[in-house]
Protein backbone atom coordinates (compact mmCIF):
# COMPACT_ATOMS: atom_id res chain seq x y z
CA UNK A 1 0.00 0.00 0.00
CA UNK A 2 1.29 3.32 -0.75
CA UNK A 3 2.28 5.97 2.15
CA UNK A 4 -0.95 8.21 1.06
CA UNK A 5 -3.16 5.16 1.22
CA UNK A 6 -1.86 4.10 4.41
CA UNK A 7 -2.32 7.65 5.75
CA UNK A 8 -6.31 7.75 4.31
CA UNK A 9 -6.45 4.09 5.75
CA UNK A 10 -5.94 6.16 9.55
CA UNK A 11 -7.32 8.67 8.88
CA UNK A 12 -10.58 6.83 8.16
CA UNK A 13 -9.85 4.55 11.39
CA UNK A 14 -9.45 7.23 13.22
CA UNK A 15 -12.67 8.98 11.92
CA UNK A 16 -14.97 6.08 12.71
CA UNK A 17 -13.62 5.84 16.79
CA UNK A 18 -14.56 9.65 16.62
CA UNK A 19 -17.17 10.18 14.39
CA UNK A 20 -18.94 12.93 16.32
CA UNK A 21 -15.46 15.24 15.72
CA UNK A 22 -15.22 14.25 12.40
CA UNK A 23 -18.61 15.16 11.97
CA UNK A 24 -18.17 18.78 12.93
CA UNK A 25 -14.36 19.02 11.15
CA UNK A 26 -16.46 18.08 8.25
CA UNK A 27 -18.82 20.12 8.71
CA UNK A 28 -16.81 23.29 8.80
CA UNK A 29 -14.37 22.21 6.05
CA UNK A 30 -17.73 22.15 3.82
CA UNK A 31 -18.91 25.69 4.98
CA UNK A 32 -15.87 26.95 4.33
CA UNK A 33 -15.39 24.93 1.26
CA UNK A 34 -18.42 26.62 0.03
CA UNK A 35 -17.88 30.28 1.10
CA UNK A 36 -14.46 30.14 -0.47
CA UNK A 37 -15.73 28.89 -3.73
CA UNK A 38 -18.87 31.64 -3.78
CA UNK A 39 -21.23 29.32 -3.01
CA UNK A 40 -20.87 28.11 -6.81
CA UNK A 41 -20.31 24.65 -6.36
CA UNK A 42 -22.83 24.00 -3.18
CA UNK A 43 -24.12 20.52 -4.37
CA UNK A 44 -21.04 19.26 -5.41
CA UNK A 45 -19.47 19.72 -1.87
CA UNK A 46 -22.50 18.72 0.01
CA UNK A 47 -22.29 15.41 -2.36
CA UNK A 48 -18.98 15.22 -0.99
CA UNK A 49 -19.21 16.06 2.06
CA UNK A 50 -21.79 13.00 2.55
CA UNK A 51 -20.10 10.30 0.95
CA UNK A 52 -17.21 10.94 3.33
CA UNK A 53 -19.59 10.47 6.31
CA UNK A 54 -21.13 7.60 4.81
CA UNK A 55 -17.46 6.09 3.93
CA UNK A 56 -16.75 6.18 8.19
CA UNK A 57 -20.08 6.51 9.40
CA UNK A 58 -20.57 9.73 10.47
CA UNK A 59 -23.34 12.13 9.58
CA UNK A 60 -26.72 12.23 11.33
CA UNK A 61 -29.07 9.06 11.81
CA UNK A 62 -31.56 8.76 9.11
CA UNK A 63 -35.19 9.06 10.95
CA UNK A 64 -37.70 6.27 9.98
CA UNK A 65 -40.46 7.58 7.86
CA UNK A 66 -43.38 8.33 10.03
CA UNK A 67 -46.50 6.19 10.09
CA UNK A 68 -49.28 6.88 8.92
CA UNK A 69 -52.62 7.00 11.13
CA UNK A 70 -54.19 4.32 8.75
CA UNK A 71 -51.02 1.98 9.66
CA UNK A 72 -51.67 3.25 13.83
CA UNK A 73 -55.00 1.58 13.72
CA UNK A 74 -54.15 -1.74 12.18
CA UNK A 75 -52.26 -2.28 15.12
CA UNK A 76 -53.73 -5.43 17.39
CA UNK A 77 -54.76 -4.66 20.37
CA UNK A 78 -54.02 -6.35 23.41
Amino acid sequence: MSRIGEWLKKAENLARGHSKQADQLLDRAERYAKERTGHKYDDQISKGADAVQQRYGGGAPKQPPARDQETRDQRPEG
